[in-house]
């Protein structure tokens, strides 16, 4: 028997189960049916062995198979059904006086899929594997195939209410002026010439992309196009103490450069802290690095699916008191693989909101997201990333531990009151809070004023450029 066949029944028999390459047949009364399992190794990217003699009723007994010349010929033979056909490499080997036959099937590219049965048609016939088992693929997996083979962009998408007027007009100026600066060749255009050429607008209506990076509430036309992001108390989902399911809940809504900041603040109000003394000051530092967390955010809000099957599952923001874990719709784009990540040049789910993004200098392209994550998560002394594909969703967590164990949470009440001991100004807030302007406004600094717990420096002109606030007591 070859080294790598016997290495393989041996890995089998030692581990007792089946895995996401490896699929085991009986065979000993003649030859199974195979073509799930040959649609489901074919469309992925790791493709598979189906290793014939061991029996998993049995325990993963040791059986043989009954005739190894027939049961190679049934394996062409299914093969041949397959669209496209299917070119197994076959093995075969004994061991224990029992023959065994292996069958490798190849991953197929994105572009050569689905894998499935010509006479049970692509919607019935195409299967993906899920752990030891053959799933039949979804609407939503068959969609993003024939997308990605079309050259087909939800991010360039347009709402049909979509209009123009939706647009901040803040933003876009500032996007236009910037998408000037930043690409030479745009210089000298109009500019509805740049938001065109860029993607933002499409027959003069904002794209979704357009919508994402500059609308003024993207939510009013892709309403669950957002981050759900909640902290519980332990390490499990469930209800805590006295029946408190959750410590913090917020929906976070706005653009994706808004939502980033707000996820950031979030995720810094509920992570313990541990005290930094440089010199004669003492600086808060979150358990987890920022840089880390932002990527791992804004990979999530970039890399989501906006496809049709998707647009209405949010991305999913929790944290628990171990880890921070971050999940979105859409596996991985391109028939990729975990391992890839951070390493290789992969192809773009969404390639115009990623550019749009590069432009407001609110992401980059260049591959380098994860690398800083994980330089990021080992110069605080914590575990690198994980990140896990879980059929069609995808999943990064940041486990902690560097902070000092402490049951004290820093409010973001009591981080503004403590900053406003001396007059602050709006811009001065968010900044130390870490969000957007208005955000902090409207949801944490005039709660504190209406609550008597800050005072307006110019109280007769609320809205003055110069007002500053001020701690009461």
């Amino acid at each position: 028997m070859p080294e790598s066949l016997h290495q393989l029944i041996q890995k089998v028999l030692s581990m007792q189960c089946e895995t996401q390459t490896i699929e085991v047949k009986a065979a000993a009364q003649g030859a199974p049916r195979i073509y799930d399992t040959l649609s489901s190794f074919s469309n992925q990217e790791e493709g598979g062995a189906i290793v014939f003699g061991i029996d998993e009723a049995n325990g993963f007994e040791l059986c043989g198979v009954y005739d190894a010349q027939a049961l190679q010929k049934s394996i062409v033979e299914q093969c041949r059904e397959m669209e496209p056909q299917i070119h197994p490499f076959i093995q075969t080997g004994e061991l224990d006086g029992r023959t065994v036959v292996v069958a490798h099937i190849r991953g197929l590219m994105m572009g050569e899929r689905p894998a499935y049965r010509r006479t049970s048609g692509m919607l019935k016939g195409s299967y993906v594997r899920v752990g030891d088992a053959d799933e039949h693929m979804t609407d939503a997996e068959l969609y993003e195939i024939d997308a990605f083979k079309k050259g087909v962009s939800d991010d360039v998408s347009v709402h049909p209410d979509a209009s123009r007027g939706m647009l901040d007009v803040d933003s876009t100026a500032r996007y236009v002026l910037d998408a000037r600066r930043d690409r030479p060749r745009l210089e000298g255009r109009s500019d509805d010439d740049v938001l065109r050429l860029t993607g933002v607008l499409r027959d003069d209506a904002p794209t979704l992309a357009g919508m994402m990076t500059l609308g003024d509430y993207p939510q009013r036309l892709y309403r669950n196009c957002c981050i759900t992001a909640v902290a519980v108390a332990g390490e499990h989902m469930g209800a805590g103490e006295e029946g408190r399911r959750f410590l913090d809940n917020r929906t976070i809504e706005g653009t994706i450069p808004q939502m980033l900041d707000d996820a950031w603040a979030f995720v810094a109000r509920n992570v313990r802290v541990s005290s930094v003394v440089k010199g004669l000051k003492r600086d808060n530092v979150p358990e987890y690095p920022e840089v880390a967390v932002r990527e791992m955010i804004a990979n999530a809000l970039v890399h989501r699916d906006y496809g049709p099957y998707a647009i209405g599952t949010p991305v999913r923001l929790v944290v628990y008191s171990n880890r921070i874990e971050c999940v979105n719709p859409g596996g991985i784009f391109g028939g990729n693989t975990v391992e890839a990540l951070g390493r290789e040049s992969l192809p773009t789910r969404n390639p115009t909101l990623i550019s749009l993004l590069e432009i407001t200098h609110d992401v980059e392209n260049r591959h380098s997201g994860i690398p800083a994550m994980r330089d990021a998560m080992r110069a605080a002394g914590l575990r690198e990333p994980e990140f896990a594909e879980r059929r069609s969703t995808f999943m990064c967590t940041l486990y902690g531990g560097r902070a000092e164990k402490s049951d004290e949470v820093v409010s973001d009440e009591e981080r503004i009151l403590e900053f406003c001991r001396e007059p602050r100004s709006r811009e001065e807030i968010a900044e130390e809070l870490g969000i957007q302007v208005e955000t902090a406004r409207r949801t944490r600094i005039l709660p504190l004023v209406r609550a008597g717990k800050l005072a307006l420096t110019m109280p007769d002109v609320p809205r003055s450029k110069f007002q500053r606030y001020v701690r009461v007591g």
